[in-house]
């Protein structure tokens, strides 16, 4: 549609809702509707299209997987995390939904379920950059420092001015005690970021140890 091509949301709804009112038991126009609901920050209004739209067509995994999105995007990561589910359970099968699986299980603190997925959103987009950051944030919450030094290593090979990858590098060689390493990741953190609070603090923490 071309109102949607050019950015013009509002009138793209528009179309939708006369769409709907030609055929108001259409589910994919409803999971279409929501998504453009939700680019405008409509979330409310959104959530209700994709649920009329699993009410119309409980296979509609586009609407389970927007609705995901919604419920991610309010921090309701147990919600999102079911409609993740259920998206898969009807077919959906592609790296984003690993991907959000991923991150739910990771902001519920569900370390090994959040590796397995983050690990196959990585293998199926090897350049998602997000998928690989937070893949190496998992690693290394789960102590696998260089696992995870290697994930960060493979970002900032994608993206040099990846300013978070550099500063969770400094955080791994620090704990690996490689003081001299940590010093210099959290220097570019700094270089590339220089409000960056939390290398800067861990600067002044390798610094001090380095004194001893």
């Amino acid at each position: 549609m071309e109102p949607v091509q050019t950015g013009n949301y509002e009138e793209a709804i528009t179309h939708f809702r006369q769409a709907l009112e030609s055929d108001p038991d259409n589910p994919l126009l409803y999971t279409n509707m929501g998504s453009l609901l939700a680019q405008t920050g409509e979330y409310e209004q959104a959530l209700a299209c994709y649920r009329r739209a699993i009410h119309l067509d409980d296979k509609q995994a586009g609407a389970y997987y927007g609705a995901g999105n919604i419920s991610y995007n309010v921090e309701n990561y147990q919600e999102a995390l079911q409609f993740y589910k259920q998206a898969e359970a009807v077919g959906m099968n592609d790296q984003s939904l690993h991907m959000m699986i991923g991150m739910c299980e990771y902001q519920l603190g569900n370390l090994p379920f959040a590796l397995a997925r983050l690990q196959r959103a990585v293998e199926l987009d090897p350049n998602d950059e997000d998928a690989r950051f937070y893949f190496g944030l998992t690693l290394a919450k789960s102590e696998l420092i260089t696992e995870a030094i290697e994930a960060f290593q493979a970002v900032i090979g994608k993206n040099e001015g990846h300013a978070d990858a550099h500063y969770n590098l400094g955080i791994a060689y620090f704990s690996k005690e490689e003081k001299e390493k940590a010093l210099d990741y959290f220097n570019k953190t700094l270089a590339l970021q220089p409000d960056h609070y939390l290398a800067a603090h861990g600067k002044k923490q390798v610094e001090k140890a380095m004194e001893k």
